[in-house]
């Protein structure tokens, strides 16, 4: 099914690579803002200090290409089923994803389970204990798994296993909304202006080369 605001994370239970993986559920919530000032980012939870990590991320994104000061909200952002010594930064798009969600009434389709950083940029950035968090995702009964475009190679798992699962990666947050995001015209429009979003920062980034200039896009 699918649920506006819940996203099915991923994280490592100890060590990134001698954990065993869990699948953690996000809930964000957006309210109004209480104060007149500005909004409040409330993370319950022991990863509240990551929670906040990615909405100061994907906020900057927001604001400029969604038209939405996100400011003017209270964000409410819970884990579901917190444990010790969970290692966190991995939930960074689980978290932007359950925002964008909320923000935007767009319902996370909860078939999909999801892990990776993101940066201020929107890059979606490899994380560790990638075989662990997919065998998680695969004890859960989920149809499939979003993953890192850089981490393709860290899965170690047998073939027969990995085709219970539909490995996604992918390398922006666009391309994440994308799979995890119901199929809606407002959904097109936001993947639309994200990925105008990041190929501009990219352009502005990796100025053309001499040997480059001739290339087409």
């Amino acid at each position: 099914g699918y649920a506006i605001g819940r996203v099915n994370g991923l994280a490592v239970m100890g060590s990134s690579y001698l954990g065993s993986g869990v699948v953690l559920p996000i809930v964000a919530e957006v309210t109004p803002a209480s104060s007149r000032t500005e909004g409040k980012l409330i993370a319950t939870g022991k990863l509240g200090e990551i929670a906040k990590e990615a909405v100061k991320n994907i906020s900057a994104i927001i604001k400029r290409h969604m038209n939405r000061d996100i400011t003017r909200y209270d964000i409410h952002v819970q884990f579901l089923q917190t444990y010790e010594g969970v290692e966190g930064d991995s939930a960074s798009i689980s978290v932007a994803v359950s925002v964008i969600s909320a923000l935007q009434g767009i319902p996370v389709d909860q078939s999909v389970a999801m892990t990776g950083s993101l940066s201020v940029r929107g890059d979606v950035l490899p994380v560790g204990g990638v075989t662990s968090k997919i065998e998680a995702a695969i004890d859960a009964g989920m149809k499939s798994v979003i993953i890192p475009k850089s981490n393709l190679y860290d899965i170690y798992i047998d073939k027969d296993r990995l085709k219970k699962i539909k490995i996604i990666p992918v390398s922006n947050i666009g391309e994440v909304l994308q799979y995890a995001l119901k199929k809606s015209a407002r959904r097109d429009t936001i993947i639309r202006e994200l990925k105008h979003y990041i190929s501009t920062q990219s352009k502005e980034r990796n100025p053309v080369s001499k040997e480059s200039k001739g290339s087409k896009e």
